[in-house]
C-alpha cells in the first residue's frame, strides 16, 4: 500500500479510527519518516534494491568525476578503461603519504568527498569507470507508492511499528507509555527480523554480523 494507506493504519492503531485529519497525518508522517530514516541507516548496506550504478568519465586533465548525486554510500567501482577493481582509500591516508598528490599512473584506488570522486594515483588521461552506489533516503510523502518504499512489502508494518512508537512517547495527546513500551518491543523484533532478511537476501559474507 502506499504511505496514505501507513498513515491510516496508523490513526486505526493510534485513535482507533481510520478517518485521520490532515493534522494528525501531517503529525504521523513526520513519526513514520523519522523511523525510515532510522531503519534505512540500519539496513542500506545489505539493500540490494536500493544499489544503482552510472558509467563516468573524468574530464583530460582532470583528476576527478562528478558523481549525479550526493550517495549514502558507495559498494563498487571499477575501472572500465584499464578493466579492474579500484578500492576505496580513506583521504587522511592519502595526505599522509602523498600529499601534493605528484603521484601519477593506472588508477587503483579512489576517495570520494560528496558528490567528487577522485582517483588515486592522480591521473592525467581519461579514465572511464562504472560505479555502484546506494542512493540518499527520500523523505516519504503521502502520495509515496508502494514500490517508492525501499522496504520489501512484507515489512511495511514495521515502519508503523516504529513511528508508533515514537508518536506515544511525544509529550501531546498521543504520549502512552504501555503503548510505547508494546511499540518498541515490536519495533526491535521488526528490525531485527527485516535485517536478517536482507543480510540473508543479499548472499554477503559479513562475519561480525549481529542483530540490532
Amino acid at each position: 500500500m502506499q504511505v496514505s494507506g501507513l498513515l491510516s493504519l496508523m490513526g486505526n492503531i493510534s485513535l482507533g479510527n481510520d478517518n485521520i485529519t490532515k493534522e494528525e497525518k501531517t503529525i504521523f508522517l513526520q513519526y513514520l519518516n523519522l523511523a525510515h530514516l532510522e531503519l534505512y541507516q540500519v539496513t542500506a548496506n545489505f539493500n540490494q534494491d536500493l544499489l544503482t550504478h552510472t558509467t563516468l568519465a573524468n574530464q583530460a586533465d582532470s583528476n576527478q568525476v562528478q558523481l549525479p548525486e550526493v550517495p549514502y554510500m558507495v559498494s563498487y567501482v571499477y575501472d572500465l578503461t584499464h578493466k579492474r577493481q579500484l578500492h576505496k582509500v580513506c583521504l587522511s591516508d592519502i595526505l599522509e603519504k602523498n600529499p601534493a598528490f605528484s603521484k601519477t599512473g593506472h588508477p587503483t584506488q579512489y576517495f570520494v568527498q560528496k558528490d567528487i570522486l577522485q582517483f588515486v594515483p592522480t591521473q592525467t588521461a581519461i579514465t572511464s569507470i562504472k560505479i555502484w552506489y546506494v542512493p540518499q533516503p527520500i523523505i516519504l510523502t503521502e502520495n509515496t507508492p508502494e514500490q517508492d518504499i525501499p522496504y520489501p512489502f512484507a515489512y511495511h508494518p514495521v515502519l508503523i511499528d516504529g513511528a508508533l512508537y515514537y508518536l506515544f512517547q511525544e509529550e501531546g495527546g498521543f504520549k502512552n507509555i504501555q503503548k510505547a513500551i508494546d511499540a518498541q518491543k515490536r519495533w526491535e523484533v521488526g528490525q531485527t527480523r527485516l535485517l536478517s532478511y536482507l543480510y540473508n537476501a543479499s548472499g554477503q559474507t559479513f562475519t561480525t554480523f549481529s542483530s540490532v
